[in-house]
């Protein structure tokens, strides 16, 4: 870093903020009320290390000669442009030339803070409010997010503080804001990402107290991440998420479209636009963040409304936006069991890939794409270890599938249940705790806190588990594929273990327990969280007394069911009306 950043101190954090201390638990009613959205001064605070950190010292940060010309001709007309709410302009800025200069100018450091180049933009405060949103989240991006203090977690979370307070204590058709959707995406999924941050750095904090170590900024931080429990609280998160959604009034929308089949399209450059928009990804916001928490089936009805069968699709906007609600939709699908709602979501998701990231190869949103595309090829291939599907996939995704995962897709086949918790790992979200606790006594005797990988082994040992219990499975398939009736005995025969032959018993518990896995709740249309209790194996059977009796369906469609043979027609009567016959034969003996 170079000028006065090169000798930014970090906050002593010995002392909290007077504006952040008093914050308290945010409830919707008094959100608005507690908001403080004040105008940005030009003098910050600047605190030595060598003084006490309740004496500031006021340092000039207007210096100018720090930010270059093409800087300062980008900010001004970036500004003009949010003046004039011209959406054309905005984007083009927002999209191309913030990211171009960020990699000629601040590849290794920050943007010019909002104390700079507030003359620039005449203090318009609501300018500078989304200037610091775009810095904070550039200052995440660069070194792996190694240059983010904990100073610049809280200022960030103040900022969206800001932001979201005012949106909702303002009429919507007062909301001075007029963003490409883009932008509106962008601000949802990077506050949700910076939650999750600092969830994870809160757990490192937590970790580093458990072990005992000795540095004096790791306590005086953890002491006042322990303090301060509603600066990036959950509660928070969820409550504002809520709140932009309720404020919105997106979910009546949605459902009058449903009712209606019209689809009632407003201006870009309205107001009810961008609160309308920033109220829709904000649905998919809590579904991300309900899935990071583990709470699949809170995840599955914040995104009722949204309607997967329309042509016209609102989420289809921004690539990023389709991308999180296939991702997570098709994750929790996954984990409630039900696998094939999750393989249609991730071939869906999959195909949309292929088709657009050849156009984003100089995007910098290439590397995010193609590292997702890589996560969903894991998924799609446990799932389909655990529910084989022979129809209905694509050709294309199947070949590249094989293509790229062919030994994970062998050590799967063969029930590897390291297989399916490394691919797990890769392939799964960044999950959180919705709280972590410090301990309050150092070393050996402490109670160990929960954190970001104790939350993703809890997640992983709920997967192993239904993964285990499914072992045994697929080679009953296999077997129940050879035949069309056998003894349930002789097919007990088969399976083999190390402890010798399964007994008839326990493998009568193995086919009730296929039965039980194959069927599942299967999305027919309407709410993603609902759907009817179908069987999704290609293979029927049902035990008669000591028989199994087997329909073999791999190698039928579902349109060439209609013309069945005229065998199969009376075989499947005469199974129908065997009870019947039973039944009647009963009452003849007495």
């Amino acid at each position: 870093k170079v000028g006065y950043y090169a000798n930014r101190k970090r906050q002593n954090f010995a002392e909290p903020r007077k504006s952040m201390a008093g914050l308290g638990f945010f409830e919707a009613s008094d959100l608005v009320d507690r908001a403080n959205f004040p105008d940005t001064a030009l003098r910050v605070p600047f605190y030595d290390e060598n003084e006490d950190a309740r004496q500031p010292i006021l340092m000039d940060t207007t210096d100018e000669t720090y930010v270059p010309d093409a800087v300062k001709g980008f900010i001004i007309d970036f500004h003009k442009a949010f003046q004039m709410k011209d959406q054309t302009l905005i984007f083009q800025l927002y999209e191309n030339t913030f990211n171009e200069l960020s990699e000629k100018h601040y590849m290794q450091s920050h943007w010019p803070q909002v104390e700079i180049i507030a003359p620039l933009v005449d203090m318009d405060p609501l300018f500078l409010v989304l200037y610091k949103e775009m810095y904070y989240r550039h200052l995440y991006s660069i070194s792996g997010g190694q240059l983010v203090t904990l100073e610049d977690r809280v200022e960030s979370f103040q900022n969206y503080f800001n932001l979201f307070a005012y949106i909702l204590k303002t009429a919507v058709d007062k909301v001075n804001l007029h963003l490409p959707n883009q932008w509106i995406w962008d601000i949802v999924d990077e506050f949700i990402w910076q939650y999750n941050d600092y969830a994870r750095y809160k757990s490192k904090l937590a970790r580093m107290r458990y072990a005992g170590i000795k540095d004096e900024e790791i306590e005086r931080n953890a002491e006042f991440v322990r303090n301060q429990r509603d600066i990036w609280s959950p509660v928070y998160v969820i409550q504002t998420l809520n709140g932009l959604v309720a404020k919105s009034e997106i979910v009546k929308f949605l459902e009058k479209e449903k009712r209606t089949g019209a689809l009632e399209v407003l201006e870009v450059s309205s107001p009810t636009h961008f609160v309308r928009m920033l109220g829709y990804y904000s649905m998919i916001g809590l579904l991300r963040v309900h899935t990071l928490l583990g709470d699949y089936y809170t995840a599955l009805r914040s995104i009722d409304s949204i309607d997967f069968v329309s042509r016209v699709q609102l989420f289809s906007k921004v690539v990023a936006c389709q991308m999180t609600l296939y991702y997570y939709t098709g994750f929790v699908y996954m984990m409630v069991r039900r696998y094939a709602d999750a393989i249609r979501f991730f071939v869906q998701l999959l195909t949309y890939i292929n088709r657009i990231k050849n156009i984003h190869t100089r995007s910098y949103q290439y590397d995010d794409i193609v590292k997702k595309s890589e996560q969903v090829y894991y998924l799609l291939a446990m799932t389909l270890s655990l529910c084989p599907q022979k129809h209905g996939i694509d050709e294309v995704v199947l070949a590249s599938l094989r293509e790229r995962l062919a030994d994970k897709i062998a050590r799967l086949a063969q029930g590897d249940v390291e297989a399916f918790s490394e691919m797990f790992k890769y392939a799964a979200p960044k999950f959180i705790f919705m709280s972590v606790v410090f301990p309050t006594e150092q070393g050996p005797h402490a109670a160990m806190p929960g954190g970001a990988l104790e939350a993703l082994e809890l997640q992983r040992g709920v997967f192993l588990r239904e993964v285990r219990q499914q072992l045994v499975l697929p080679t009953i398939r296999s077997y129940l594929s050879l035949y069309s009736t056998i003894s349930v005995g002789k097919l007990a025969t088969f399976m083999e273990t190390d402890r010798g032959t399964v007994p008839e018993k326990v493998f009568r518990m193995y086919l009730l327990r296929l039965k039980h896995k194959t069927r599942q709740q299967v999305w027919t249309g309407g709410r993603p969280s609902e759907g009817d209790r179908v069987s999704v194996s290609d293979i029927a059977f049902y035990i008669d007394k000591d028989m199994v009796y087997v329909q073999n369906h791999a190698a039928a469609t579902v349109s060439s069911r209609h013309q069945r043979s005229h065998a199969q027609y009376f075989i499947d009567q005469i199974r129908y009306l065997k009870p019947c016959l039973e039944a009647l034969c009963a009452r003849q003996r007495y």
